[in-house]
């Protein structure tokens, strides 16, 4: 993170978390979301045996504050990705970063004052529903402002924006992340509710953490330890701030340890998710989210826990996941209908995944891969079974003449566009789905069974899809373990295709070698 800051005070850039803007001049703008790395910096000065260099970091936290607030100040400021964006996750976070600052010290107030001013109206007057995680992280900034700047915060408008916060999440603990959930984002959700509770004092915060701690904890009790690739955003990390919070209250403690214990015991391991997260990501928020929790979870050391809680079956109708904790195989799987019927199961000798199909024929291309609500799922005790329709995708390249015609939409149109831009690039509502997919996943005593139907259009290529999705949306994961493999070794495949009228029907039979050496 020290490599990414601007660290020569007799620079105007002094302060400045966007490394491609300040040094390498690949870019022509500073990403503002960055700046968050100025409050990771903060809470490291805070830390055990760091007390050597705690002055130089709250220097840098402070100029990162300082650099935030000439940003802040500029036409259609808070950039994330292109000039005069006026994003919603740059205000969000940026803005929480630096109000937290302010309110524990480490600047004055006056010297953000202004930025605090636009970012306050702007967040005021904007709700962000399909994102949630962005919301909430923007209502908690407005929570800081007000405690900090309270002038600066109409209160009948804050009620109102905190009211519907809290009206996002499912009743089954989840916030909505582009579609579904996502237990990455979910996490920060709940680092967020911690933070607009500590200003507010407002016990509803706190509730809805505990809530979201609950769905989280389903799915780390999975050997996986999570939901990775069955994420709606695809995220492999999980940030553990807002679970180590929990560590602190009697009644919740053992569970936020048991969480803590299976996502973290681990992390000395190459393929733990933490050693694929990007610089970039570090500096957004997983950083001082892992800085913040450290003290926590240094207290709560003494606690043991009786044993790892056993998995149980579980289905969330709401998100289309579905948990088997003991096939008749003496295995594991997790299901996820909404995304085309993906799955990972856990063999005793080794996981396999299974992300689909990838339809193309010439410039075109078509994925099953893809969360939506257009499946039809159908569950039994032994098979589940989900009906819809292949997404059509292109790649999109970045050229001069996009990023012009960006640009010049960006400073006429500021924020208006970006609806537009997700709609394109993420959601593909419109976009015409006419190729039919149906896959039936199904489990014996030794094998799972999977056979999908396909219908293709003429001299078209069927291949297996690879770990990554083709929705754009964006998460931290830069590598995984699973990125060079999905089949194990320890894992028999066996694959058949014949037509059937219109559609190509594939069937694919996954078996543990041990299983299958025992039954010989």
């Amino acid at each position: 993170m020290l490599t990414q800051v601007c660290r020569d005070p007799n620079l105007s850039e002094y302060g400045a978390f966007d490394r491609n803007w300040w040094h390498y001049k690949v870019r022509d703008f500073s990403s503002i979301i960055l700046q968050q790395g100025g409050y990771a910096l903060y809470c490291a000065s805070l830390l055990e045996g760091m007390e050597a260099k705690s002055d130089v970091l709250q220097r840098l936290a402070g100029a990162s504050a300082k650099f935030w607030n000439k940003r802040a100040c500029k036409f259609h400021a808070f950039e994330e990705y292109y000039p005069w964006e006026q994003g919603y996750p740059p205000v969000a976070f940026s803005t929480l970063a630096v109000a937290k600052l302010a309110g524990v010290g480490a600047i004055p107030i006056a010297d953000v004052y202004e930025g605090l001013k636009n970012a306050a109206a702007q967040l005021l007057s904007r709700f962000e529903t399909k994102a949630t995680n962005q919301q909430v992280a923007g209502t908690a900034a407005l929570c800081w402002i007000r405690k900090v700047a309270p002038e600066l915060v109409d209160e009948r408008r804050f009620s109102e924006i905190c009211r519907r916060t809290l009206d996002c999440q499912h009743q089954e603990g989840w916030y909505m992340e582009y579609g579904g959930p996502d237990l990455g984002y979910l996490a920060v959700t709940m680092d967020c509710l911690w933070d607009a509770f500590d200003a507010t004092g407002d016990q509803r915060f706190r509730d809805s953490s505990a809530r979201a701690l609950a769905f989280i904890d389903a799915f780390t009790r999975l050997p996986g330890r999570g939901a990775g690739m069955h994420n709606a955003r695809n995220t492999d990390y999980i940030v553990p701030y807002g679970i180590a919070r929990f560590l602190e209250d009697q009644d919740m403690s053992g569970k936020a340890w048991a969480v803590i214990e299976r996502v973290f015991e681990n992390i000395s391991d190459p393929e733990h998710f933490l050693h694929a997260v990007d610089d970039r990501y570090f500096c957004h928020y997983i950083g001082h989210s892992l800085f913040r929790s450290l003290s926590l979870i240094r207290k709560a050391e003494a606690l043991s826990v009786s044993g790892v809680e056993e998995c149980t079956m579980a289905s969330f109708p709401g998100t289309g996941h579905f948990i088997f904790p003991r096939m008749s195989f003496n295995g594991a799987a997790l299901i996820s209908a909404k995304k085309g019927g993906v799955f990972t199961v856990w063999f005793k000798d080794a996981p396999v995944s299974d992300f689909g199909w990838v339809v193309s024929t010439g410039n075109s291309e078509w994925v099953s891969h893809w969360w939506g609500d257009f499946w039809s799922i159908d569950q039994t005790e032994n098979s589940v079974t989900v009906e819809g329709f292949l997404t059509p995708c292109k790649s999109n390249e970045s050229t001069p003449s996009k990023h012009l015609a960006l640009r010049g939409m960006s400073l006429l149109m500021g924020r208006r566009i970006i609806g537009l831009l997700k709609e394109w690039m993420i959601f593909k509502e419109k976009q015409k789905r006419d190729l039919e997919f149906s896959r039936k996943i199904s489990w014996d005593d030794a094998s799972v069974t999977v056979v999908d139907r396909i219908q293709l259009p003429e001299d078209a290529e069927v291949k297996r899809a690879p770990r990554s999705s083709r929705r754009h949306v964006a998460s931290a994961d830069s590598y995984h373990e699973e990125d060079m493999r999905l089949a194990s070794s320890h894992i028999l495949l066996q694959e058949s295709q014949k037509a059937v009228g219109t559609m190509l029907e594939i069937t694919t039979k996954y078996e543990s070698k041990s299983i299958n050496r025992m039954s010989g």
